[in-house]
């Protein structure tokens, strides 16, 4: 998930970066594997299993979403059998009920359910979950949960490999100064208390801060949209930043339950020339404290 893509599109990434965990090579992934029916991949730390929804041809505004879009995935941090979990579903809205149930059945913790975008046909609704426990046991509760939707459940793993750039990403990146799919730190660190059990920082949490894609749009403009991570006192700045420069508030939400500190995800759009959505996307980055 968390790279540039043959099908144009471009992914920026601006994670928390949390030093000292050491144990997420030791994930036994075999395990993972098996009960998922599919592979997944190494992503800074997290294993990273990814099920797109293709079938559903989600659009907004004219622009059809990619696959890295509309988009449930899993992922897991841990040592042998045991495991860390964190993901998302995406759902239709009559699949969100039967998937949550699934889940709450495995012991899953519900995290968050809301939609990242408004106007988009068909809706979409994500699902957001934590766990820990057997990774093989979670793992099987998650595919369980997908199998209750219309999610394609092959083993074929995406390809979401990178190819040529095309021009429009060039001008991005030149905005940016950097290119797609790197890290940008966030000087707080993060902790979890979930069920009473706490998850101490990890890369699990790496993982899960904040992302920005683009993709072309007629006219020779760009469509962006993804989420921006903010602590309490970043939310209403950043907000102010990016409806000064035009771009459509989706929605503002949390992602997880009992978080140290506490944050929220900023969900946005807007459709512009490259140079004009990079400036107000900077603006509202460095308000956030994302810095290369």
């Amino acid at each position: 998930m968390k790279c540039m893509s043959k099908s144009s599109i471009l992914m920026v990434l601006w994670l928390c970066a949390f030093p000292g965990f050491a144990a997420a090579a030791k994930l036994d992934t075999a395990h993972i594997d098996a009960a998922l029916g599919r592979t997944g991949s190494w992503v800074e730390g997290v294993y990273l299993v990814n099920f797109p929804r293709p079938e559903l041809h989600v659009t907004l505004q004219g622009v059809q979403l990619s696959d890295l879009q509309v988009l449930s995935f899993v992922t897991f941090v841990g040592s042998g059998a045991h495991a860390e979990m964190m993901g998302e579903i995406c759902a239709l809205p009559d699949e969100v009920t039967p998937a949550i149930i699934k889940l709450r059945a495995g012991g899953i913790q519900i995290t968050g359910v809301h939609d990242h975008y408004i106007g988009e046909s068909p809706r979409i609704v994500f699902i957001h979950f934590m766990a820990r426990g057997t990774a093989q046991t979670l793992a099987q509760t998650y595919r369980s949960a997908l199998a209750v939707t219309g999610t394609p459940l092959g083993r074929t793993s995406p390809d979401f490999s990178v190819g040529p750039l095309p021009d429009w990403a060039k001008t991005v990146q030149h905005a940016f100064g950097r290119a797609g799919g790197y890290f940008m730190p966030k000087p707080e660190t993060m902790e979890f208390d979930i069920a009473s059990t706490h998850f101490p920082a990890s890369p699990m949490q790496d993982f899960w801060s904040s992302v920005v894609y683009f993709q072309p749009a007629p006219d020779g403009k760009l469509a962006t949209t993804g989420d921006i991570m903010v602590t309490a006192p970043e939310l209403n700045p950043v907000l102010s930043i990016l409806t000064q420069n035009r771009f459509q508030i989706l929605a503002v939400h949390n992602h997880m339950i009992d978080e140290h500190p506490r944050v929220f995800f900023i969900h946005f759009w807007k459709i512009a020339a490259p140079q004009d959505v990079s400036t107000g996307l900077k603006a509202a980055l460095a308000e956030a404290h994302a810095r290369p």
